[in-house]
């Protein structure tokens, strides 16, 4: 049975690697701007709202909050994580 060669460059690792480590690190900064009120409608703080809310809002309708805090962005970054793992470990089995 013929396996080909793997590729030099494991394009598809770090796609997910980077693609998600970059959503975590865009929900980290949009929780650290909302703790010290930067405004919403910042174009910036915009497009990272954008770009995490499809992971934060369906997470944040079943949770809720808890008094003031919002545990949406640490169930959601625990998910993003548990995600990359599984991902990562279908894409190069041998390597764990």
């Amino acid at each position: 049975m013929y396996t080909p060669p793997p590729l030099p460059v494991p394009i598809f690792t770090y796609l997910i690697n980077y693609g998600i480590s970059f959503l975590i690190l865009a929900m980290l900064v949009r929780a650290i701007a909302s703790w010290f009120r930067i405004d919403e409608r910042n174009v910036f703080i915009r497009f990272l709202a954008r770009l995490t809310d499809p992971f934060i809002v369906p997470i944040r309708r079943v949770i809720g909050q808890m008094w003031v805090l919002d545990l949406s962005f640490f169930v959601a970054w625990f998910m993003l994580q548990t995600v990359q793992i599984l991902l990562l470990q279908a894409v190069r089995p041998l390597g764990w």
